[in-house]
């Protein structure tokens, strides 16, 4: 794999740092996803309790990531990592959500794999919105309709936009830090629930209780 880029930009800012670098060659979206920052470091002091956790800790190191403005800071990173889903914890950020985006610049001739970006962007809480970036990579409808599903990140210029894996009917975001762990919701049948042999997932089963 080639070397990996790392850039952090304002949500304000996400758009146009994106559309410059599908010009500049980065034309794929490989990923598009969020983290929920809300309860980062709440099991203790906030700046060092992931330490005490990882089992590597004095093997950490930080590995600079470079701002749209030029600035840098450092992420714990694994001696050996390649990729922020090997760096252990990821830093924290000054809004509740921090999305990635994923770019590859693909070689379409040789499928060769000639560079990849990471965009991070933070997102506040209220409201969480950013642009769509489906016409620069139809791929993201996907992407953007599960971030939404999952954490209730949307987008300003697709007011309609529809679940990706849970129901219409769903109540929350389940990827949330908030999200009860307990919440139970019912399945939903057709709307008429008179459909012929229908299954029983149209009947709302009784609650789970927990002790």
């Amino acid at each position: 794999m080639s070397e990996i880029k790392e850039i952090r930009v304002l949500a304000a800012e996400a758009f146009e740092t994106l559309k410059k670098l599908k010009n500049e060659g980065y034309n794929m979206l490989v990923d598009f996803t969020a983290v929920d920052y809300s309860a980062y470091g709440a099991s203790g002091d906030k700046t060092d309790s992931w330490k005490r956790a990882h089992p590597l800790q004095q093997q950490i190191i930080p590995r600079p990531i470079a701002s749209a403005q030029g600035e840098e800071y450092g992420t714990p990173h694994l001696p050996g990592t390649d990729s922020l889903d090997d760096a252990r914890p990821a830093p924290p950020v000054q809004e509740r959500f921090d999305v990635v985006y994923r770019l590859m610049k693909l070689d379409p001739k040789t499928g060769d794999d000639l560079g990849r970006v990471y965009v991070h962007c933070g997102v506040p809480e209220n409201p969480p919105v950013l642009r769509s970036v489906m016409s620069l990579w139809p791929i993201a409808d996907w992407l953007e309709r599960e971030v939404w599903d999952m954490f209730g990140i949307q987008f300003v210029d697709r007011p309609n936009i529809k679940r990706l894996l849970m129901y219409e009917e769903f109540k929350g975001h389940p990827l949330r830090k908030d999200y009860p762990i307990t919440k139970r919701q019912p399945l939903i049948g057709p709307q008429s629930g008179e459909r012929e042999n229908s299954p029983s997932f149209n009947i709302i089963r009784p609650t789970v209780k927990y002790d």
